[in-house]
């Protein structure tokens, strides 16, 4: 398949700051990677601080670039999005991208921190609540971007729809349907943000989602082995799974071409959407219900304001 974008195309970031969540391992790294060999001033925000700065080094020494930083992030906690958000806040610095890379896949059923299915606490609810919480600097740093790292396997809810009620019933479980909902979470909130600023007349902001492609990840590591050896076959590298997130949170054409609550696919391109994940009742029914845990389960909790 032929790349409409290379990681050689990204611009000079100079000046730019990048969060880039699950930066410490697999694509996530790679895009950090990314971003420090064009100069701009990165936070990991990943949960184990041993790995995390280990990566942190790594980069500075490859790249020398020693606007690398990390900040501890773990997802299954909303307290600890609010901690970090504090934090990054508190460095008074500007951001131009979000990359809300972090994710899990198809793992055995457990709870958040909060009382959420992991999937759904991880690979969409916290990453709403940092958005929200980090909504105001990004305004304030205009032009900036948002990228939610989405999946083709947003398409495993095709018979079942989000089923938001009976996701924390472990009766009711199926991983890759679960991984199915919270990926198809990342492209319904994608949208309803994205349609919510421009109702708002906030022009800057460009929010998009995209499916990264089969990466060889350690996001595989809770598939069975039948599943793994077949996947392996069609498996790009790491480097080649961050040019489609990397095309979103920093070529010229997002702008010049004003592309925003779009979902894209490798490489670099437009991508097809399934119904569930198109629709505009589940969009504000994601929201609402996002906007629901968070006053319930977040002190202080003031609302998205948007």
């Amino acid at each position: 398949m032929g790349k409409h974008f290379t990681l050689d195309q990204i611009p000079d970031m100079t000046g730019k700051v990048c969060i880039v969540t699950g930066g410490n391992t697999g694509i996530g790294k790679a895009c950090a990677f990314a971003f420090a060999k064009k100069n701009a001033h990165i936070i990991i925000a990943s949960r184990t601080p041993s790995k995390a700065l280990a990566v942190v080094e790594e980069i500075k020494t490859e790249t020398k670039n020693e606007l690398v930083e990390f900040i501890q992030l773990d997802l299954l906690s909303l307290a600890s999005v609010t901690k970090f958000a504090s934090e990054f806040k508190a460095k008074k610095l500007p951001l131009h991208v979000l990359l809300n890379n972090a994710g899990v896949m198809a793992c055995p059923f457990a709870l958040s921190e909060d009382g959420y299915e992991s999937q759904f606490a991880t690979n969409h609810l916290a990453h709403f609540y940092l958005t929200m919480q980090l909504l105001p600097v990004l305004e304030e740093s205009q032009p900036s971007r948002v990228v939610n790292v989405s999946s083709w396997g947003h398409n495993t809810i095709y018979f079942h729809g989000l089923d938001l009620e009976t996701m924390n019933d472990e009766a009711k479980y199926t991983d890759f349907i679960s991984y199915g909902r919270s990926k198809a979470a990342n492209i319904l909130f994608t949208r309803e943000l994205s349609q919510r600023l421009e109702q708002k007349g906030v022009k800057g902001v460009y929010v998009n989602s995209c499916h990264p492609g089969t990466v060889n990840s350690d996001l595989m590591r809770h598939s069975n082995s039948i599943i793994s050896s077949i996947v392996k076959a069609f498996m790009i590298s790491t480097e080649d799974g961050a040019i489609t997130q990397m095309y979103l949170a920093t070529s010229p054409e997002i702008e010049a071409q004003d592309i925003r609550g779009q979902y894209y696919v490798p490489f670099a391109v437009p991508g097809s959407v399934g119904r569930h994940s198109m629709s505009q009742e589940n969009q504000t029914k994601l929201w609402d219900f996002s906007e629901k845990i968070l006053h319930e389960k977040v002190p202080g909790y003031e609302g998205a304001g948007i």
